[in-house]
């Protein structure tokens, strides 16, 4: 025998070994408990490791690294379609891996903006198109920089069709970057969509509007941005009638109808309602608001409004917003108040955390482009004004940039425990009128952030904090950062007179930061 026969030999004896070591394994493997689930439990454990992140992202890393742990997973994984329903975030992943999708549900996402010029090939085309006509497409998901790829795969999507029939799409949301709106009139005039629970559209062109009214039932999220034509008031509130069961509703200045809607009194019961957002002219957003019967307590809550004058504070936002605090109920810690008049009006409302040194997300966002006739001394007066007289005590108050003073709070504010000024002369922060004002008896933590310390004197924070001490109400907690350096005698005379004083100069939105602490005795 020669050696090349005897490596031959070898060879086999070396492939029959590895066959008997593959059946073991395989038999130890079924022995194990994991091994004991039914297939159908254990490829939906596998489908839940393969669940898409968020509208464009594409999945983890070694997500399916499940293939690789035995024969048995292998096979589940292989006979469960719907782990292999998404082909990736780019027309390149959708023609590798298009193949291998089998007859499974498909999630079809573009997430990369950028302009892909003609990058469908004409059997990628004919997938999609095969897709569409057995109604085998789930999610589309589209958004890009180019406005013709978008375009193409929407028509490929678009089977042709006589009349109106239905379509199984769930989730639909097209993201057009490019100047040139994206028309998806034609997708929606020839089916109805049942299932739809997701529309999300930005900078397209549709018409008319009454379609999506006629053809659109289950949405419970409906965003819509930069489309043309604008709507009427009357061809809006048809969408909203349609569905009832919205629980996310988001429109911009395109969108809300400048119309009065004849001026109808008919209000859209949407009684499912989590969350709005809505950007516009004051006016029109609250003429809008006017008609829609949504729940007190929502959870969140977005109103962007331009041209707004004092008036329409005092008489739309005002009310407005107190009707809305008093529908959410008493916060356990109180409310947590944002205000900024730099330049624009911005308020942000949040629960007040139990935590002092943690932000809360707000649930009440206000920004409000004013009309000009309103002076900033006059602006934070209505603003100020508006809350003291709402539900639920202001606990925290943070100022940014405004000629609001300790003066000008307290008053309105009487039981806050917290106060942050940011970006204020420390002058103007305690005005030597106002340094023993109530001796603010609640407040027990102040922040200050990118003071403004005239000629390096601390002297206006200094006789704030002995009129503290001399009340025996000493502040639990100081905390400066990102200001001027304090030199090491003022640190010692300030810190004497706190519980607790903290100094910041780097990431100053964290609450955090990188301090250095000095605790009085």
């Amino acid at each position: 025998m020669t050696n090349i026969d005897s490596v031959r030999a070898l060879d086999k004896q070396i492939m029959e070994h590895e066959k008997i070591v593959i059946k073991l394994k395989r038999a130890r493997n079924s022995l194990l408990n994991i091994s004991k689930l039914p297939p159908e439990t254990l490829g939906e454990v596998f489908r839940w490791n393969v669940t898409l992140n968020s509208d464009f992202d594409g999945l983890e890393k070694r997500s399916h690294n499940f293939l690789f742990v035995c024969h048995h997973w292998f096979e589940v994984a292989s006979h469960t379609p719907e782990l292999w329903s998404f082909w990736g975030t780019t027309p390149r992943d959708w023609a590798r891996r298009y193949p291998h999708s089998g007859v499974a549900p498909l999630d079809l996402v573009l997430g990369s903006p950028g302009h892909y010029g003609n990058s469908l090939d004409a059997a990628l085309c004919k997938e999609l198109e095969d897709r569409a006509a057995k109604d085998a497409i789930r999610r589309v998901h589209l958004r890009a920089e180019d406005s013709e790829i978008l375009s193409s795969i929407l028509s490929l999507v678009a089977a042709k069709c006589e009349g109106i029939r239905p379509n199984g799409v769930e989730s639909f949301i097209l993201s057009n970057w490019d100047d040139t709106p994206v028309d998806v009139s034609d997708f929606f005039s020839h089916y109805r969509f049942p299932n739809l629970r997701h529309l999300s559209l930005t900078n397209c062109t549709i018409s008319p509007w009454d379609i999506l009214a006629s053809q659109t039932r289950a949405l419970t999220t409906l965003d819509i941005g930069t489309s043309s034509p604008s709507p009427t008031t009357s061809q809006l509130l048809s969408i909203l009638v349609s569905n009832p069961l919205l629980r996310k509703v988001k429109f911009d200045a395109w969108v809300i109808p400048d119309d009065d809607g004849g001026r109808s009194s008919f209000r859209v019961p949407l009684h499912h309602l989590k969350q709005l957002e809505l950007t516009g002219d004051s006016q029109d957003v609250f003429r809008l608001l006017h008609h829609l019967d949504h729940p007190k307590n929502m959870e969140h809550l977005v109103l962007e409004l331009y041209n707004c004058s004092a008036v329409e504070i005092l008489r739309h936002i005002g009310p407005y917003v107190r009707d809305y605090l008093r529908g959410r109920g008493v916060s356990q810690n109180g409310l947590e108040l944002y205000l900024s008049l730099n330049p624009d009006i911005k308020i942000f409302v949040s629960d007040a955390p139990e935590h002092i040194l943690r932000r809360a997300d707000a649930f009440l966002v206000v920004t409000a482009g004013p009309d000009g006739a309103l002076s900033r001394d006059a602006q934070e007066k209505v603003i100020l004004d508006l809350f003291a007289h709402s539900p639920g005590e202001v606990a925290h108050f943070e100022a940014d940039g405004n000629p609001a003073t300790v003066g000008n709070v307290h008053p309105r504010f009487p039981n806050f425990r917290a106060v942050n000024f940011d970006g204020m002369s420390l002058s103007a922060v305690f005005p030597e009128q106002d340094r023993g004002v109530g001796v603010l008896i609640s407040l027990q933590h102040l922040f200050l952030r990118d003071l403004i310390v005239d000629g390096g004197d601390w002297s206006p924070l200094i006789d704030f904090l002995a009129y503290r001490v001399s009340s025996g109400k000493r502040l639990d907690t100081l905390k400066i950062y990102s200001s001027p350096h304090i030199c090491p005698a003022t640190v010692e005379i300030i810190s004497s007179m706190v519980g607790e004083m903290m100094t910041a100069y780097e990431d100053p939105l964290c609450p955090f930061g990188t301090c250095s602490g000095v605790a009085s005795d």
